[in-house]
């Protein structure tokens, strides 16, 4: 977050900074644009009118003097002051202009104004050649600046360049917080919408209609969360008491079938159809069992009867049963332990369910038979106990392996996927995976 901070202040203060620039400059150049009077800069242009009508200036042998009265504007006026101060030739020439001018009078209307006329001198030969403009409708303005001016005006110029760089970037500083601390709220809204943590953000801002979609995905996020959680209770209590009311009348199918197995005055043909009776007995006893075990596993039920367990005993008792159940000879089971001390918190009964369910597993995917080792050790910080087991057999179908996290639909292919969720919920991991053989590889918390 500290990184995004620094880029989106970093990105504010130099974009600001550089648009401050950019405007200063284009500023500098409409300035002088403005300032000047660009719709008579061409030909009609006073001054530009003024030597044009000097141009045509002519005097005679006699004195008289003459110009061209085409080239005066309809609007402007026109007079020549000989070297006396009389008037000796005029163009359109206003009543309330005097035809006879002093010295003073000649020094005034340089300073650009005669009765309110705006006026440009020309000085010719034998007099002075002034344009009039009507009244009010050219302004002028004396300007005077000391050469020292021009001397420091690019300091001067820097000095506004840097202070408005610095003025944009406090700006953007000051945007840039308020931007990045909606940002760290919305970010944080998505993470918690990841999590699918109620996210209820404050709808305003340029981000107002980010937080009203994200507090609308939350809210139908929780919606739908309460739903499923509704479905899944139901479930596993339809589980719980469908296998409550098998498990009643089983057991005393399961206890007449052993008494009538036992009983000597029933015929060998009787006996073996009671036999037959209690074996389907166990066997609908012990899916009912994994039905109950796969419903708790489904939804990430934890271990319900946690205990210290010195695992190397529980992995060799495990061995031991499988073994005694009357194991072929054409499968060995090696059990290799380095940490006979070690112990883990868990229920006791369910880890052996896994253990067995991996080395049953090597033992029906190899029908040849195969050699079973299992080695378990604890990490060298000594907080993790690490359980291999791998056979040399022909391995499993790859489709198992991807999808070993989830518990099938149907009642074949349970063992692996039980046995991984029962050492999820014990807080540890399962890998397994075709390696010249199948391996899996187990780690839980070591209680030390």
């Amino acid at each position: 977050m500290k990184n995004t901070a620094f880029k989106i202040y970093a990105c504010f203060v130099l974009s600001a900074a550089a648009i401050a620039v950019i405007l200063l400059i284009i500023n500098f150049f409409a300035l002088a644009v403005v300032a000047t009077d660009t719709e008579n800069i061409y030909e009609n242009s006073p001054r530009r009118e003024l030597n044009m009508i000097s141009d045509s200036l002519t005097v005679d042998d006699s004195g008289k003097v003459s110009a061209d009265a085409s080239l005066v504007s309809p609007d402007c006026w026109c007079i020549f002051i000989d070297e006396s101060g009389e008037v000796v030739w005029s163009c359109n020439m206003p009543e309330d202009i005097p035809t006879h001018y002093t010295v003073m009078d000649i020094a005034s209307m340089t300073r650009w104004f005669l009765n309110d006329y705006p006026v440009y001198v020309n000085t010719e030969d034998h007099g002075l050649l002034v344009l009039g403009y009507p009244k009010n409708s050219v302004g002028k303005y004396s300007t005077e600046y000391s050469m020292q001016w021009f001397s420091d005006l690019p300091w001067r110029l820097l000095t506004v360049l840097l202070i408005n760089a610095a003025l944009a970037a406090i700006i953007a500083f000051i945007i840039g917080t308020g931007l990045y601390r909606q940002l760290r709220l919305m970010v944080k809204g998505i993470i918690n919408l990841k999590e699918e943590k109620p996210v209820k953000l404050k709808e305003r801002g340029i981000f107002g209609e980010i937080a009203r979609n994200l507090n609308n995905t939350s809210a139908a996020i929780e919606r739908k969360n309460n739903l499923l959680k509704k479905r899944d209770n139901a479930r596993s209590e339809w589980v719980s008491c469908i296998s409550h009311d098998i498990r009643t009348p089983l057991s005393v199918i399961l206890g007449n079938a052993e008494a009538m197995s036992e009983n000597d005055a029933l015929n060998e043909e009787e006996r073996k159809r009671a036999d037959i009776i209690k074996r389907q007995s166990i066997k609908i006893k012990k899916l009912v069992e994994d039905l109950n075990l796969m419903s708790s596993l489904e939804y990430d039920m934890q271990p319900f009867r946690k205990k210290k367990i010195r695992l190397c005993s529980l992995i060799r008792r495990t061995v031991s049963d499988i073994i005694n159940a009357g194991l072929d000879d054409k499968y060995s089971v090696e059990f290799i332990s380095e940490c006979e001390e070690a112990f883990v918190l868990g229920d006791e009964s369910l880890l052996e369910r896994a253990f067995f369910n991996i080395i049953s597993n090597s033992i029906s995917h190899n029908k040849e038979g195969c050699s079973i080792v299992i080695k378990a050790h604890t990490n060298k910080l000594g907080n993790m106990v690490e359980i291999n087991i791998w056979d040399n057999g022909s391995g499993v179908d790859q489709d198992v392996l991807e999808n070993i996290e989830k518990i099938p639909k149907t009642k074949h292919g349970l063992g692996l996927p039980m046995a991984y969720k029962i050492i999820n919920a014990h807080g540890g991991s399962l890998h397994a995976e075709n390696n010249n053989g199948f391996r899996v590889y187990i780690t839980l918390p070591s209680d030390i």
